[in-house]
This record gives structure tokens, sequence and C-alpha cells, in this order.
């Protein structure tokens, strides 16, 4: 191994090395809190793909609007790119959850009028499940969010669980989806002021906009997208997280440069001797940028080992067993660490290296 690279350094100083690799290390912490603030989001992303797929439309509470969506509903069920799902008109709660992190959350739910249309749904969304014990006054859920109130197939459903819920259901069947959408059939044949409108071709935003240039200035209300009233709800989040980065990152600067400042103290001799002996500033400073780049790197590999060891621990032995899940990894945890490495080794390498860039052998 050469004397002037930058593993070199690190094999003949493991116990200084070693406390660097740890600071380093430190920043992956970022990486699992990272993916704590993403799993707020985790179960509302098959809600939101769900949501994208499958609009709901409804009447304007008035005579006006109830006549205006009649016809409304006729020109779309003509309309042979899309497939129009009629249902009650009105609500269903969904179940609230609780996260990883023990936030309680509210959740959405899909309502439709018979089994057929459900299965129907079903097959639009791609979920796989045996539905031929559902019937009128069923529900169907994923098991995570069964897990999450200790439900089982043929367990009531009611306002003992959530007091918005009106009514008592049976649990049906569970999905393995990983959602916390609640899918209720229920058959009413006389209030039919909403529907679930859905197409082979269009999804999410485009199909919104297709019905709503359907509705021509009637007035009837087109669902907007969920993924859209989340973002803006879970956008808090990801700044407060982000200040936090910000913030926890320059004190780690300050503590990763005050540890690094002590070692190259110890080595101005040596690179003034490098100077001598007619080392460029440029190789100089590629040296100690090598030799705190290699340190971290080593720093992020162990410490992303250690945080997917914790993922695992944790989602197999106390999360997926209570209907939760930590992911593994998210944007937001690897902007985390890259943000976090940016503001701690950016500063200490140009620091570092132009200070033994200045070093000379004639000042000893």
């Amino acid at each position: 191994m050469r004397p002037l690279s930058a593993f070199y350094y690190i094999k003949e100083n493991k116990v200084r090395a070693a406390i660097l690799i740890v600071l380093f290390l430190c920043t992956v912490f970022l990486f699992i809190a990272g993916n704590y603030i993403s799993s707020l989001h985790y179960f509302w992303s098959k809600g939101e793909e769900y949501d994208a797929k499958i609009c709901m439309i409804g009447a304007d509470p008035t005579d006006e609007g109830l006549q205006e969506f009649t016809s409304y509903l006729e020109d779309l069920q003509a309309d042979e790119k899309l497939i129009v799902l009629e249902r009650s008109a009105r609500g269903f709660a969904g179940l609230n959850w609780k996260g990883t992190m023990g936030v309680e959350m509210g959740n959405d739910s899909m309502v439709f009028n018979t089994p057929e249309d459900l299965k129907r749904a079903f097959a639009h969304l791609g979920i796989d499940c045996d539905l031929s014990a559902v019937g009128d006054r069923n529900v169907v859920m994923s098991t995570a969010l069964a897990a999450q109130y200790g439900l089982q197939v043929g367990d009531r459903v009611d306002y003992s669980l959530n007091d918005d819920i009106h009514g008592a259901y049976t649990l049906a069947a569970l999905t393995e989806d990983n959602s916390y959408t609640v899918f209720y059939v229920v058959r009413d044949d006389e209030n039919l002021a909403r529907a679930n409108v859905f197409s082979n071709e269009m999804s999410g935003r485009e199909l919104r906009e297709y019905l709503e240039n359907k509705a021509a200035g009637r007035k009837v209300n087109v669902n907007g997208l969920m993924a859209d009233m989340n973002s803006e709800q879970f956008a808090a989040y990801n700044y407060m997280f982000l200040l936090c980065i910000l913030i926890l990152s320059v004190i780690h600067a300050v503590t990763v440069n005050t540890v690094l400042t002590g070692h190259y103290i110890k080595r101005t001799y040596e690179f003034g001797i490098y100077r001598a002996l007619g080392m460029t500033r440029g190789r100089i400073f590629r040296k100690c940028a090598g030799e705190i780049v290699t340190m971290d790197l080593i720093g992020i590999v162990i410490g992303m080992v250690l945080s997917f060891l914790y993922a695992f621990l944790m989602n197999e032995l106390y999360y997926i067993p209570k209907g939760q899940y930590l992911p593994y990894y998210s944007a937001l945890g690897i902007a985390a660490v890259v943000l976090s490495n940016l503001l701690v080794v950016i500063p200490s390498v140009i620091t570092k290296g132009c200070a033994m860039m200045k070093a000379d052998v004639t000042e000893f």
C-alpha cells in the first residue's frame, strides 16, 4: 500500500480513524429518522394509488344539483371510455391508525353498492383477494389495518372502532395490499347521488380533468386527488425535519472539524516534508480530501448496514405484528444523509486541505 494513499493513513492510525468513522457514521442516524418521518405516508401511498385510478363524483346537495347529476351520470354511462359504479350518497368513515411514531392518522374509504361492483373495482385496482364471501353490509380491509384493531374475518366493525362509523358491518375478507383503505359494500337503491368512475385509458389528473370537462358547467362534485391534499399536509413534517437536519449538521460539522483539527495539527510536519520533497499543493489537498472522504464512505456503509438491520428487526419483531411498518429506505432519508454529509465533509475537506497545503518544514 502506497504511503501517500488514503488507506495507508487509516491502516496505520486505526484508533484515530475509527473515531472519525464513528463520527461520520452518526449522520446515518438521520437516514433512520427520515424513514420514520416517511413512514407516516407509507400506508397512504396505496390509498393514493387507488384514488388516482377511481374517482368519486357526487351531486350538489340541492334539487337542481340532483337533477343535473342525473343527466351528468347518463352522459358518463354512455361514454365508452368510462366505467361507472353507482353508490349511496352517504359517506362512510375509514378507520384511524397509528404509525411507527405514535401519531394517529385518519384514513379513507371506498363504498360500493354490490359485491360485483367491488370485484370490478378490485380487478381495476389490481388487488388480489378472495371476495366470494363478501355480501351486503360487509367491509374488506388489509391485514395490516386489521392487526391495528385486533380484527379477524367475521368480526364486527362499528362505532366502537370509530365514532364516525354509523351502523354495524362485518369484516368479510382481508387483503395483503399494505393499505389502510376500508372498502364497504352497502346496498342502497334509493339514494344513489354518488358514483365511482374509472377508465382503462385514463387515471389520476387526466381522468379528473376529463370528468370535469364532461360536467360542462353542471353542479356536480368531482373529487380532487388525494395525493395533492396529502402532499400539503405532509409537507410541514418534511420542512421541519429538513430544518432539524440543517441545525444538527452544523453542530455535527463543528464536532467533526474539532476532532480533525487535532489530528491534522499533529501531522503538519508530515505535510511540510511532503512539500519539501516537491509534492504540489494540489496533491496535498487531494490526499487530505481522500482520507476524509474515505473515512466518511466507510462510516456511511457501516451505518447503512446497521440501519437496514435495525429496520428488519423492528419490523419483524414489533411493527408488522402491530400492523405498522418502518420503510427500509426513503427519499427523505437519503436526502438527509446526503445533505448532512455535504455539510460536514465539504467544510472539513476545505479547511484541512487548505491548512496542510500551507505546511512548511522550515517552521520546525
